[in-house]
C-alpha cells in the first residue's frame, strides 16, 4: 500500500519547525483551529502560516462539542480559517471528551450540521476524525451509521501497540467504520518525538504522526495543488551546498540527499522542488476584528459569530464594555482566557 507521511499539531506542540519536518519527508499538516463555539487553538495562526510557507500541505480542524449550537461552531470555524482555507479538505474532530452526555441523536445532527455548514462555505466535502470504536457505538442509529456517513472521507485514529519504524505501516492497519467511506487519512502514534518540534523552553515534545492512503501524487491530486517539479543547477565557482540550499530555500539535507555526490564545478545538480501554494485571496484591509463575521448560509436563526482581536491597551473589562456584555460572559465562552487579568496582544476572543 502506497502512504504518505503527515502530522497534525496544535497548541501541545507549541513550536514547530517546519522546513525541518519538510526535510525528514512530512508532506501535509492536520492543524487545529476550534473548539465548540469559543474556543480558538492559540498556535493556529502560527502553525497554518508556518506549514504554508513551507510547502506543506495543509487542514484545519474543529473539535465538535456536541451539545453546544452547531451553526456558531461552523461559524467561528470558519472566522478563524478566514480567507487561507488550506489544501485539504475541512475536518471535525468526534471524540469522547465534552461529549460523555450527549445522546447519539444529539451527537449525529450537530455533526451533520457543522458538516453541511463547512461543505458550503469551503466549497468541497469535508472530513470527520474520530475512532472505529466511537463512531460504531456513539455516531450510529440502531447499530448504523447515518446515511450521511458514506459521503465524508474518514481520518481514522488507531495506534500500533508498538511502533516499529521498520515495519511500519505493515502491521496494525486501522479497522474500517461499517457505513463510513474508506479511510483516507490514519493517525497511528500520538506519541513520536520529531526533530523540529519543541516545546517552550525547547525540549523535544510528542507529536502525532499520520499517513494519507495513497502515492505522493494522489495526495497532491486530492489537495488540488501541482506538484513540485525538480530543476537543474549548474554548480558555479565559489558555490557551496549551503549557498545553493539557501538559494533555492532548502535545507542541507533535502540538497544532499537529492544531489549524494561532491560538488563539483561545472557539475549539474537536482534542485528539489517545492511546492507552490496558491496564494490565497487578499483581505480587503477592513479591521474586521470586532464585527460579527458572515453567517450567510448558516443554520437559520443562529447568531454570528463576533470576535475581537486583542490590541495594545486592551482588558477583558474594557472589552466587554465595548460590546455591552460581562467579563464573566467572555471567559464562560472563552476557556483559553484563564486570568481574567491576563489576555495577549494578537489573541482572539469570541464576543457572546
Amino acid at each position: 500500500m502506497n502512504l504518505v507521511h503527515g502530522v497534525d499539531v496544535s497548541v501541545f506542540e507549541p513550536r514547530v519547525d517546519w522546513r525541518a519536518l519538510r526535510a525528514q519527508g512530512f508532506r501535509f499538516a492536520l492543524i487545529r483551529a476550534t473548539s465548540g463555539i469559543g474556543y480558538v487553538d492559540p498556535k493556529f495562526a502560527e502553525h497554518w502560516a508556518g506549514a504554508r510557507e513551507a510547502g506543506l500541505l495543509r487542514g484545519a480542524y474543529h473539535y465538535l462539542i456536541a451539545g453546544q449550537d452547531p451553526g456558531r461552531q461552523a461559524d467561528l470555524f470558519i472566522a478563524t480559517v478566514g480567507n487561507d482555507k488550506g489544501e485539504l479538505p475541512p475536518i471535525v474532530d468526534l471524540e469522547d471528551a465534552y461529549n460523555e452526555k450527549e445522546s447519539n441523536s444529539r451527537i449525529i445532527a450537530s455533526c451533520e450540521a457543522v458538516l453541511k455548514r463547512l461543505d458550503s462555505a469551503f466549497g468541497r466535502k469535508s472530513m470527520v476524525y474520530s475512532r472505529k470504536t466511537y463512531l460504531q457505538v456513539h455516531v450510529t442509529v440502531g447499530g448504523r451509521a447515518p446515511a450521511w456517513a458514506k459521503d465524508y472521507d474518514l481520518w481514522v485514529a488507531q495506534y500500533p501497540y508498538v511502533f516499529n519504524s521498520a515495519t511500519m505501516p505493515n502491521v496494525n492497519m486501522p479497522m474500517q467504520p461499517d457505513g463510513w467511506k474508506a479511510w483516507k487519512f490514519w493517525q497511528y502514534s500520538e506519541t513520536a518525538i520529531v526533530e523540529g518540534v519543541t516545546d517552550e523552553y525547547n525540549r523535544p515534545t510528542r507529536i502525532d504522526l499520520n499517513w494519507f492512503r495513497g502515492t505522493e501524487a494522489e495526495l497532491y491530486q486530492f489537495a488540488n495543488v501541482q506538484p513540485a517539479q525538480a530543476l537543474a543547477y549548474t554548480v558555479k565557482a565559489g558555490d557551496t551546498f549551503k549557498s545553493i540550499a539557501d538559494q533555492h530555500d532548502l535545507t542541507l539535507t533535502e540538497l544532499l540527499d537529492a544531489n549524494p555526490a561532491l560538488l563539483q564545478v561545472g557539475a549539474s545538480l537536482t534542485i528539489p522542488g517545492r511546492v507552490q501554494i496558491p496564494t490565497p485571496p487578499e483581505d480587503t484591509g477592513e479591521d474586521t476584528s470586532s464585527q460579527p463575521q458572515d453567517n450567510s448560509g448558516g443554520t437559520p436563526g443562529t447568531k454570528p459569530v463576533v470576535t475581537h482581536t486583542v490590541k495594545k491597551g486592551d482588558t477583558l473589562s474594557g472589552i466587554a464594555l465595548k460590546y455591552g456584555t460581562t467579563v464573566d460572559a467572555i471567559m464562560a465562552i472563552n476557556p483559553q482566557i484563564t486570568n481574567r487579568n491576563i489576555i495577549s496582544i494578537g489573541q482572539v476572543i469570541v464576543i457572546p
